[in-house]
């Protein structure tokens, strides 16, 4: 199955956690460990609140604190990433991983994407607590 397929199909499964007035507003693959994939899902309501929750593969919502921070540190930092190297996003979803993000600053050596992921720690950890604080279930 293609990684566009499993979005759809986690999208799908992700609107039936939408509460009244929410609409699904992004469905993000992450890779926090290799073999494990995860879903941020993103929902905002009319007044452009945001809610979070995570799924598995399995579409089976994750309270786990440590796997969210994690799938959301690594969205965050390969966000930065492409941003730096001028990157622009391809039709395709991609999977937001520790090897994809290797694999950035391996072909991408003469830019600055180290700096650029170092300064925005700051903007990871803020994330991490905005998507904890705003999370659909009791982390755990």
């Amino acid at each position: 199955m293609s990684v566009i397929d499993d979005v759809r199909r986690i999208a799908e499964a992700a609107s039936r956690f939408a509460a009244p007035g929410e609409e699904l507003a992004a469905v993000l693959p992450i890779e926090p460990a290799l073999g494990e994939r995860l879903y941020l899902c993103a929902y905002v309501d009319a007044d452009g609140a945001q809610t979070w929750l995570a799924l598995d593969d399995g579409a089976t919502p994750v309270t786990s604190r440590n796997r969210v921070r994690d799938a959301a540190s690594i969205a965050a930092l390969v966000e930065v990433a492409e941003e730096s190297a001028g990157e622009e996003p391809g039709n395709e979803p991609r999977v937001a991983s520790a090897s994809y993000l290797d694999a950035l600053g391996v072909t991408l050596q003469d830019s600055d994407v180290v700096g650029a992921l170092q300064s925005a720690l700051p903007a990871v950890e803020e994330l991490t607590r905005d998507i904890e604080g705003n999370y659909k279930l009791e982390l755990k």
